[in-house]
């Protein structure tokens, strides 16, 4: 990610985050005052030719505008000729996919090609450069002179992205203290936006102080077809790990939501809803316990064979085999929740 910004603040910010040591700048005397500041790398735009300078003053890529699709074709070919960096940035600064798409293909498809950057004005507009032809481009400019859009690319990037930016989540053993059918309810299956792969789920639970690692529905069983996209998550009422730390309720989930989907280790990326079908089945409640949590834990799910938890070994499990005494893993957590927020509070109970 670079920076391209005439705000010594945005210089601070991306630089104490550790997002960005690299800046564009079109003033030499501002380049000066943010390398002298934060100690960033700056490389400087010539107006006319759109050529990237160092301070050096050797050329380091370029910045081509899109406008037509002849631009388009002519940054394409530039992917043969590339030296350094190409910075692909839409004339009236707003993005249409397909070019940036087409970019991406040519880049891609070139072994000598050289790198691929899109000029964004917002975090969102970055998540979907980066997730173009899902290869997307190689990085991102952030063209903004708001503290707040560096703060939120940052979130968003430790959010959506791989490698040091996942998010990770300690995921612990409780023991199953008790398995019974509870009747009917209103319960979600929720359908995400991408397939699980064996060992992911959601994290879903009727307290906030423990959710379970509920398993996709990507187990062949013999009785249904998979759904690889599918987590059968039980009861509108209960909770479920939300990105940034937060919890929503499965009541909440609608088309276009975004979740957590986490493995047996912890590992967590975030997904979308693509939709939420809310049914009346028959239910189980699995009630477990740990010893750093005080009372029960609980979830409540449909009661059936393609309905799963996860061992603390990686193995899944059918609510209907569990019994007393197995262990399965939960995410303990010792904190209030208030809108899906943690609060700090002296006395809660949820029981």
């Amino acid at each position: 990610m670079w920076l391209d910004t005439d705000s010594l603040e945005c210089v601070t910010v991306a630089s104490e985050l550790n997002l960005t040591h690299t800046l564009l700048t079109r003033d030499d005397a501002r380049g000066g005052t943010f390398s002298r500041a934060c100690a960033v790398d700056v490389l400087r735009v010539d107006d006319v030719t759109g050529a990237l300078v160092d301070a050096g003053g050797e050329t380091r890529g370029a910045v081509v505008k899109i406008a037509t699709p002849e631009d388009c074709a002519a940054a394409a070919r530039a992917a043969s000729e590339a030296n350094g960096v190409v910075v692909m940035e839409a004339a009236d600064g707003a993005w249409s996919i397909i070019p940036a798409e087409n970019l991406v293909a040519a880049f891609a498809g070139n072994a000598n090609a050289g790198t691929l950057m899109a000029s964004v004005s917002d975090a969102t507009e970055a998540r979907v450069m980066l997730e173009a032809l899902e290869t997307g481009v190689d990085g991102v400019v952030l063209r903004t002179n708001d503290p707040s859009d560096v703060r939120a690319l940052d979130a968003m990037m430790r959010e959506h992205f791989g490698g040091e930016c996942a998010e990770k989540i300690s995921l612990v053993g409780a023991r199953v203290t008790g398995v019974s059918r509870v009747g009917a309810g209103d319960r979600c299956a929720v359908d995400a936006c991408v397939n699980f792969e064996l060992g992911e789920g959601m994290l879903v639970g009727s307290f906030a102080s423990g959710l379970f690692l509920v398993h996709a529905e990507n187990v062949e069983c013999g009785y249904v077809n998979t759904r690889p996209f599918r987590v059968n998550a039980g009861p509108t009422a209960s909770y479920c790990r939300a990105p940034g730390g937060r919890t929503n309720y499965l009541s909440e989930l609608r088309a276009g939501s975004e979740i957590l989907v986490v493995d047996a280790s912890g590992r967590a990326r975030v997904a979308n809803v693509a939709r939420v079908k809310m049914e009346r089945r028959s239910l189980v409640m699995i009630e477990a316990e740990h010893p750093d949590v005080p009372g029960t834990l609980a979830v409540l799910l449909q009661n059936a064979e393609t309905c799963r938890l996860v061992r603390p070994n990686g193995d899944h499990v059918s609510v209907s085999e569990l019994v007393a005494g197995d262990e399965v893993l939960v995410a303990l957590d010792r904190v209030a929740r208030h809108t899906g927020v943690a609060v700090d509070e002296d006395a809660w109970l949820e029981r």
